[in-house]
Formats: structure tokens, C-alpha cells, sequence
């Protein structure tokens, strides 16, 4: 018996779905989608006579919305809006009515989003209690705006829209790579238009630290190579944000992360005798440690907040805490001694105590703390705010103490994902999906399984099916700790074959298991993003074993939450981590996938349609282009521009349509293994101008061809994938000769020619099938043979066609067995 499922979650992951039932009505190019839209008859025509009037509350902010709002129409048109200023509401276009001004001074947790845009007749009215609510609107008043062969225009709607959640943010990381101030607006820019509120601003770090601070200058001086933000700069960019109702939070790293600190001020560090550090361009974790011990530290943070606090007017200062290694303070007699006699809960306690002397800080200048996971501990106040790194068991445990949360698991930008595994990871923890338990009647088998990982030990866990009495099974999987999940099964056949995948704390992870005897053969894997980690294993209970039973979850179970602690969850920050990055490649990396993630936070917990959310996607992507000015397709260009070293780029371009980057944390462990000994490329100076960092994280056109490939039966999608095939064969053959010829590329050369490979065996069957000829499993398995050949890690790339070459063979394999 071979079972073929296809859940909610998998059939978006198998891209083969419409709409899930009930969901909200998408109808428009919108993103995120208002919480209500009620599509009308009509539509409103935008022309060169448009007109803008504001009703009610003004201010300087608002008047700055209106004139942004002229220019991005001229710019969506092409117009010339000479006299878009109306007298009255009458004669207006647009009408921008706000009630009230703003509650607080500064924008806060509970400042009013809400908004109400009814476009009827000959105007469109956009209402708002409060002026973000109005920033907020005008951002979907925007994106309406359409084209045909008559003019510009937009549909006549009826929209209702507020948050979902308070905190829609996105963490950018400055500091390991430096981001210019004009950059940085323009990610701004992009935030705000994907109705996000929270620049988390990454400012300090062990590579450097880029923030003007007088009281102690060597901190930047000695840090920054000459490239950090003048106090002037930073004023100027909190006010760029607010502009644009986007709060902005620094990070100031304590008590690890230290690197920086150390160099520059040594004396501070919790090391043994004379101290010296030198300055730090690895990536990864280190010793430097702060000494809580030494009051020179309290005077050096007193300081240094005071100056932080002058520049940042939002209520909440991050102070990192992540990572901490505690080898310093175990290793230091005085401090073991000081732990000792202040009865603290050891290193754990030793942080927490300088927490809260920081919190008493921030306090006394009318801040509020916020850090990551580590810096939780019952004996800090309940006003702080945790950001998770670590999951949803994570922030969920804190929520049950009290303690308010941002998600950050499963929005890691940085790491190149598909976008729809960011689209499903919803902030609020949801408990186990799956029912773990025999009943009677039921059969059951666990296997034990490790996956092995580029740099630091291997995953390890547990992985069990359960049968009914019908034949239909369900799946979980128990690893490293981490909290039961359900394993959406593809295929399943029991004791030789499973096929199935969960979205874990940072990645979608797919098992691909074939079993002999109880074993794992040697073709088992993990697709862990788009990479294959080879994936050994062996059954240890099922009915059949006499004496076993379903292994206890290891890391125990999801974390539900009571709706008091449901409102602790205030939402989610995109981070956006800069090892990989720099001021030219960065926007190629977030864009346009951080629409996604802004929809997750703003938009209804019913709208899950991912097929839905790839088609507006695409669409939003061409409207932030060229309203929002956001350049992720610009500098993919230069990049390409640069590789090809003066020849012809087209095929560069046709070729990056077909190719993916490494996925997850692949490209870095990539690096990390290139050198002997290991690491030599694992820093600051490692090159960022392969043909990997101009590459889109997914592929659309890989996509679009999974989905043509699941119906090899209709001529015309089969026509339509042989014309992609086509395309990526021919420009990879052209592209081999491209990178050959610049030292930045010829690592990719092999890409090119497993791309061709690919193709070619792909475009050989497809023909078979085209004549008529016969499909036999001979060929479909040397079909398969040949995506297994190139289905490795080639440049920090992959060959992205071998997934619906794959999906092309399981349908005609599926067609053999009805036929």
C-alpha cells in the first residue's frame, strides 16, 4: 500500500493548491491584505487632474504623507500632477480625513493603525482616528492604483483594516557589514510599505561597532574601519522612520557579542591578568565577556545609554544577551566568589543580575527593556520584552511567566528560504497539530534518525508513523530537544518508503527515506530548504517489536496558551543578519519576500493561501520597484552586469530565473568548510560577488514549473515546461563560457553544466511522451538517477530544475501505476 496525502500544509508546500476553505476573499494585488475588502462595480479613474485635500487633525507629518503621495503617483504613472493640491474635499481625488492627533508624542505599542478607504464615484475617501492609521492607508490606497489600455485607475472598494498585531518589525544588522544611510531610508521606505512599524536597528557587534559615542570614542575609532553613523546621521534617520510611522530601536549587545568592546576597552572584559584583544573579522561566537564585577563596567554602560537614549526616542532599548559564552566568568575565580556571595542562580543568575542593574539604567532615563531569549529570568521585572531566536516554546514559556514576545524564528531573512515557509510561520504558539497516541486497532513504527550539518554536531531524533485501521497515517517527528511537531506526510509506504515534512525552528525540513530491513538506505535524505543532508537511521519500536512503544517526546510539547497569555504575543521582527551581506547585496536577499513576512503580522490568521500569496507577491514586487524605489532587481542587474565582464548578460539573467542559492545555513557552513585549515573565508573579508549572491533566494520559474509538472498528461503544460527547460539548457550552456572567463565565477561553471545535464535528460523524456513512445520505470528511474547525480551544493548554488524534473518523473511513475 503506498499512501499519498496532501494536508493543508502540504499541498502549499507541493504548490499544487488553491485557496483553503473559508479563507478570506484575495482578490486584489495587495500586500498585506486588509482585514475586510468588499471588491464593487466601478472603478475610479486617476488622471493628470488628481487632486489630494486633508480633512480634520493636520500636521507637518501628514502634509509630508500628502506630498509623498504625489510623487509616488506621478511615479506609478508616469504623470505630471501639476496642481494636486484641492482647495476643498469636493473637488478632491483623494480625501485623507484624521480625526485626532496621535495619543502619545512618541509611537508606541498602542498607537492607532486603523483605517477605512472607501473609493466610490469620482473620489476616494481615506479615514482615520489617528495620523498612522492614515500612513498606513495611503500604502493600499497606493498599491490600488492600476493600468489598461484606457488609463490609470482604480477598482471601487470598500476597505476596513487595522493590525493583527502591535510589533511588526524587521532587525537589521549594520555592524557586521556596513549598510549606508541612504540604504537604510530605503529599507525604510520598503518597511512602511509592507505596514511594518519597528526598524530594530543592529548597531553593535563583535566586527564592529558603528554608532558615534563620545564618552568612550575608541568603541567606533578602533571598530569601524571610518564607516559608522555620526550622531547627526542617526537623528536624521529616526526621523526619516517616524515620518513614515516607523519606530527605530538600537541594539546595544551585552554581555557577549563583546568582541568590540574588548578590543577597545580590554580593561572591562571578565578575562584573567593584563587583558588584550585583538580586532575581530571572524564570524561565529567568542569569549570576550563583559565583567559584571567591575564597577568601571556600570559607569562605562551609564554612559553609554545616556547617550543611546538622546538619539532614540522610542520607549524600548534592545540589549541583546544572545549567545553569551560563559568560559570567562567560570574561569574567573572572583567572579565564581561574587556569585557565591550574592547567592546567585550561577552564570545564568550572574547575567540576570547585570540585566537588571541595566534595567534599573534604562529605567531611570524612562526606558524600557527589551532583549533576546537568553536574557529572560524570573527575577527581572515583567515590563520587559523578549525577542525569540530560540522559537515559539520559547517565547510561549515566557508568555506563561508574564513576559511579553516577539517572534524572530522563521523570519531569518538572511537565510535564503522559500517564501512560503515565512508565510506560515505564525507568531502565536499553536500546540501540537497531530493526535501521537495509538488507539486500538492502530500501528505504529519510530525511527531513530541523525542528519549531520556543515559546521557543529549533527541533529538527532525520532521520527514516527501511526496507522489506522483504513490505512491512513499521520507522522511526527521528535529532535534535539525541541518540542513535538507534526510531520506532514507525501508519500508513505509502510517499511520501505516515506516522504514527508514540518517547517522547524529555522527551516522547512523534508524527509526522504528509503527502508530496507529497518534501515535508512544510503540514498536517504533531508531537504532542509533546498540543500540534501544525507540522512541515516533505524527503526527502534513499532507493534511489531514486542516490548517498545512510541518514544517519550524528548523536548516535550508545543506550548499552548490561555487568551490572557495569547495577548503577551505582540508579534514578530524579520532579522536580517549581515555575515552574508553587504550595501549591495543586501536588498536582493529581503525583497520582495518581507512583504510575506508583513503580511504573517498585520493581516487575518485565516489567510493562508499560498498560491494566493505568490501571485500578489509577484505583483506587489513590480509596484515596490517602482513606488517604494526599493533596487533589489537594480543591483541584481549590477551584479550580473559585473560577472559577465563584458559579454553579452542575457544568459546570466535567463540563468538566474533557474537557480537557487544554498538555502538555510548552507552557504555559510560552505565557506566555513572551503579552507584548510577550517574558516579562512568564515569572516568579514570573505568575497560577496559570486554568481550565488546576485541570484533571487527562489525561484519563481522553478516554481511555476512544479506546478506545470504534476500534469505531464496535458499537452499544453507539458509544452509549457519543455519551453523552460529550453530556456534554462540554453543559457546555462552560454553562461559555462561566461564564467569561465572571470575569476569571481569559474566556481559556477560546474553549476552551468549540471544545469545542462538536467535539462537535457528532462527534454529527452518529455520528448518520449510528446511521440507517443513508450515510459517504462527504466526511464523514469534514470531520470531520477540524473537528479540525484546534481542534486548537490555547486558555488554556494543549486541546480533548482532537479525539483520538477523529480515531480515530472513521480507523475509519470503515478501514471505507469493507474494505467
Amino acid at each position: 500500500m503506498i499512501c499519498r496525502i496532501a494536508s493543508a500544509a502540504v499541498a502549499g508546500l507541493l504548490l499544487s493548491t488553491s485557496a483553503m476553505a473559508g479563507a478570506p476573499s484575495i482578490d486584489l494585488p495587495l500586500m498585506p491584505y486588509p482585514q475586510q475588502v468588499n471588491l464593487q462595480e466601478g472603478r475610479l479613474a486617476i488622471g493628470k487632474d488628481f487632486k489630494i485635500f486633508l480633512e480634520g487633525y493636520t500636521s507637518e507629518r501628514l502634509e509630508a504623507l500628502a506630498r509623498r503621495t504625489v510623487d509616488r503617483i506621478e511615479m506609478q504613472t508616469g504623470l505630471p500632477l501639476l496642481s494636486p493640491w484641492a482647495t476643498s474635499k469636493d473637488e478632491a481625488t483623494l480625501v485623507i480625513s484624521v480625526k485626532e492627533g496621535p495619543k502619545q508624542s512618541v509611537q508606541g505599542l498602542a498607537s492607532d493603525e486603523s483605517y477605512s478607504l472607501v473609493v466610490a464615484g469620482t473620489q476616494a475617501k481615506l479615514t482615520a482616528d489617528r495620523p498612522l492609521g492614515a500612513i498606513r492607508g495611503v500604502e493600499t490606497f497606493l498599491q490600488l492604483i492600476q493600468t489598461d489600455a484606457a488609463g490609470h485607475y482604480m477598482p471601487s472598494v470598500d476597505v476596513s483594516d487595522a493590525p493583527r498585531f502591535p510589533w511588526r518589525g524587521a532587525s537589521l544588522d549594520t555592524a557586521r557589514h556596513f549598510i549606508t544611510p541612504e540604504t537604510i531610508k530605503r529599507q525604510i521606505d520598503g518597511f512602511a510599505s509592507a505596514k511594518m512599524n519597528v526598524f530594530h536597528w543592529h548597531l553593535w557587534d563583535d566586527q564592529a561597532i558603528r554608532i558615534e559615542l563620545e564618552s568612550y570614542p575608541k568603541l567606533w575609532q578602533l571598530n569601524s574601519d571610518g564607516d559608522y553613523y555620526t550622531k547627526e546621521q542617526i537623528r536624521e534617520i529616526v526621523e526619516y522612520a517616524r515620518q513614515r510611522g516607523v519606530r527605530v530601536i538600537p541594539e546595544i549587545s551585552l554581555p557577549g557579542h563583546a568582541s568590540a568592546v574588548a578590543h577597545a576597552y580590554p580593561e572591562l572584559m571578565a578575562g584573567l591578568g593584563e587583558q588584550a584583544y585583538p580586532r575581530q573579522r571572524q564570524w561565529g561566537v567568542f569569549e570576550p565577556l563583559m565583567n559584571p564585577t567591575n564597577p568601571e563596567l556600570y559607569k562605562f554602560l551609564e554612559a553609554v545609554f545616556a547617550e543611546v537614549v538622546d538619539l532614540f526616542p522610542d520607549a524600548y532599548i534592545h540589549i541583546g544577551g544572545d549567545e553569551p559564552n560563559y568560559a570567562q566568568w567560570k574561569n574567573n575565580p572572583e567572579i565564581q566568589q561574587f556569585i557565591k556571595d550574592k547567592g546567585l542562580d550561577g552564570e545564568r543568575g550572574l547575567q540576570s543580575y547585570l540585566n537588571a542593574r541595566v534595567e534599573k539604567i534604562l529605567e531611570d532615563h524612562g526606558k524600557k527593556m527589551m532583549g533576546w531569549d537568553e536574557i529572560w529570568h524570573k527575577d527581572l521585572p515583567k515590563s520587559i520584552v523578549i525577542q525569540s531566536w530560540r522559537g515559539h516554546d520559547s517565547l510561549g514559556r515566557a508568555a506563561k511567566q508574564g513576559y511579553a514576545g516577539v517572534l524572530s524564528t522563521g523570519f531569518y531573512m538572511d537565510q535564503p528560504q522559500p517564501t512560503s515557509y515565512h508565510y506560515r510561520n505564525d507568531p502565536m504558539p499553536q500546540g501540537l497539530s497531530v493526535d501521537d497516541k495509538v488507539h486500538e486497532g492502530e500501528q505504529f513504527e519510530s525511527y531513530s534518525w541523525i542528519k549531520p550539518r556543515g559546521k557543529g554536531g549533527p541533529r538527532k531524533g525520532t521520527l514516527t508513523i501511526i496507522r489506522d485501521e483504513d490505512g491512513n497515517a499521520r507522522a511526527f517527528t521528535d529532535y534535539n530537544g525541541k518540542s513535538r511537531a507534526e510531520v506532514d506526510i507525501i508519500e508513505y509506504e509502510p517499511n520501505k518508503r516515506f516522504r514527508g515534512g514540518f517547517d522547524n525552528f529555522m527551516s522547512y525540513t523534508e524527509f526522504n527515506l528509503w527502508i530496507e530491513d529497518g534501515q535508512f538506505t544510503a540514498d536517504s535524505y533531508q531537504l532542509v530548504g533546498n540543500v540534501r543532508w544525507p540522512s541515516s537511521g533505524e527503526l527502534i519500536a513499532s507493534t511489531q517489536m514486542e516490548g517498545t512503544s512510541v518514544p517519550a517526546p524528548s523536548g516535550g510539547y508545543p506550548v499552548t496558551l490561555t487568551a490572557d497569555q495569547q495577548d503577551l504575543i505582540l508579534g514578530g521582527e524579520a532579522a536580517i543578519w549581515a555575515e552574508n551581506y553587504n550595501d549591495l547585496t543586501l536588498e536582493n536577499r529581503i525583497w520582495p519576500r518581507t512583504y510575506a513576512v508583513g503580511e504573517r503580522l498585520w493581516s487575518s490568521e485565516d489567510l493562508t493561501d499560498i498560491d494566493s500569496m505568490y501571485d500578489r507577491m509577484q505583483e506587489v514586487d513590480q509596484w515596490a520597484t517602482v513606488s517604494v524605489g526599493l533596487e533589489h532587481a537594480l543591483r541584481r542587474e549590477k551584479q550580473l552586469i559585473r560577472l559577465a565582464n563584458g559579454a553579452d548578460v542575457e544568459p546570466l539573467r535567463v540563468l538566474a530565473e533557474y537557480a537557487e542559492p544554498a538555502q538555510y545555513y548552507a552557504r555559510n557552513w560552505a565557506k566555513y568548510n572551503a579552507t584548510e585549515p577550517k574558516g579562512l573565508l568564515y569572516n568579514q573579508s570573505e568575497r560577496l560577488n559570486r554568481f550565488a549572491d546576485a541570484l533571487p533566494v527562489e525561484s519563481l520559474a522553478v516554481r511555476t514549473m512544479e506546478q506545470l509538472a504534476h500534469t505531464p498528461d496535458n499537452p499544453e503544460a507539458l509544452s509549457a515546461l519543455n519551453e523552460h527547460l529550453q530556456k534554462a539548457m540554453e543559457s546555462a550552456r552560454r553562461s559555462a563560457d561566461i564564467f569561465a572567463g572571470n575569476v569571481s565565477a569559474v566556481g559556477s561553471v560546474e553549476l552551468a553544466e549540471r544545469h545542462v545535464a538536467v535539462a537535457e535528460a528532462a527534454l529527452a523524456v518529455i520528448e518520449t511522451v510528446k511521440s507517443g513512445d513508450e515510459i517504462t520505470e527504466d526511464t523514469i528511474d534514470a531520470l531520477m538517477d540524473v537528479t540525484k547525480e546534481n542534486a548537490g551544493t555547486y558555488d554556494e548554488c543549486i541546480v533548482a530544475i532537479v525539483r520538477p524534473v523529480e515531480v515530472l518523473a513521480r507523475s509519470l511513475r503515478a501514471g505507469l501505476a493507474d494505467s
